[in-house]
């Protein structure tokens, strides 16, 4: 491939990962998963410009090992990364040395490689050729994608709510086309594949959990209006007979604003937020907050009486100086909808119902 365009497609990938660094600095992000983020932009930026010096000079064992190296550090940056979101915390030392482990090996396999060429050497053509353990240093720094994919795969099917599930699943999708981009830059060396595919995939995973983030109500923590309205939309295009929408909206809301004021308020609405997590046992439940005291449930199951019950229950038991509880319109699906917004009305109409009957009280 020409230099000059080796070298350009090379800096294209370092502006991505400076671009996407200053953006992750003045994101919302907790502090530990900015943390961990802009360490992985830094380290590939090292790693593209010191795999660029090397390409253009091959027959350097130096900057061949350095490549490796920062190879070998993005790798467990990346790992590092998942751990952060996905609240993984080592609390033994044991654990934090295990997790350790093939990063250690990487690098005493370098130091040996200075000696006898145990995982490459430039022959006398100067040639770039594989050592006897070339395979085997691959094998180990992929453990990194492996566990991170395998990790990010089962907490997406543990997860309570849908914004949760749909981000671990964006983080195990990359780990494993991360991988795939790794094993075709070692088939075809000569052309970028890994710099370009990684720098797009972390791209996309950027945008992807910047969306999630944006559907989230800074509030409750639960999905916010829009997020409500495009998951509705999908149901109807994915039309389940066993869906059922559940509008909830809070007793006397207004009147314990008044009252106890807005920052009691806004503490009630974020028990209730968390109890209804809690009444939501179903992996497929969606939960959103409409807005003001309103919230609404898409659940996918049998037993539909027993989630409002589990609901009441749950958000009774709280301890607060006045009285708490909710209002629920529940309205199953059915074919002949074809909007989600008849969906929705249907529901509110029974919620409407139920507001009715305690006014009445």
């Amino acid at each position: 491939m020409n230099e000059i365009l080796f070298a350009e497609i090379y800096y294209i990938c370092v502006a991505i990962m400076l671009i996407l660094g200053f953006k992750t600095y003045r994101s919302m992000m907790k502090n530990t998963q900015k943390v961990s983020f802009l360490v992985v932009a830094f380290l590939h930026i090292l790693y593209f410009q010191t795999d660029l010096v090397r390409m253009t000079n091959t027959q350097n064992l130096f900057l061949n090992e350095m490549s490796f190296l920062f190879f070998s550090l993005c790798t467990f940056s990346w790992f590092n990364y998942i751990q952060t979101m996905l609240e993984i915390h080592y609390i033994k030392k044991t654990q934090t040395l295990i997790a350790l482990v093939p990063l250690i090996v990487s690098v005493v396999l370098l130091l040996v490689n200075t000696l006898n060429g145990c995982l490459f050497y430039i022959d006398h053509n100067g040639n770039f050729q594989e050592g006897p353990f070339y395979l085997l240093y691959v094998l180990i720094n992929d453990l990194y994608f492996l566990i991170s994919a395998y990790q990010a795969y089962v907490y997406s099917c543990r997860a309570k709510n849908y914004q949760q599930k749909k981000s671990y699943q964006i983080l195990g999708i990359y780990m494993a086309v991360i991988m795939i981009v790794g094993t075709l830059q070692d088939i075809f060396r000569s052309i970028p594949i890994f710099c370009v595919g990684t720098s797009l995939s972390i791209l996309i995973v950027y945008i992807s959990l910047e969306e999630q983030m944006i559907s989230i109500d800074p509030l409750t923590q639960l999905n916010n209006r829009n997020r409500m309205e495009q998951y509705l939309f999908e149901c109807m295009r994915n039309a389940d007979a066993n869906m059922y929408l559940l509008v909830l909206d809070v007793d006397k809301f207004k009147q314990i604003n008044d009252t106890y004021g807005h920052a009691q308020g806004d503490l009630a609405l974020k028990s209730i937020a968390n109890c209804l997590k809690e009444a939501c046992i179903e992996k497929s439940d969606f939960i959103a907050r409409y807005g003001g005291d309103e919230f609404v449930i898409v659940y996918k199951g049998n037993d539909v009486e027993g989630l409002c019950q589990r609901i009441h229950t749950y958000i009774q038991q709280l301890s607060f100086p006045f009285d708490l509880d909710v209002s629920i319109g529940c309205a199953p699906y059915q074919s002949g909808l074809r909007k989600w917004n008849d969906w929705f009305i249907v529901a509110d109409k029974q919620l409407y119902q139920e507001k009715k009957k305690l006014k009445d009280r």
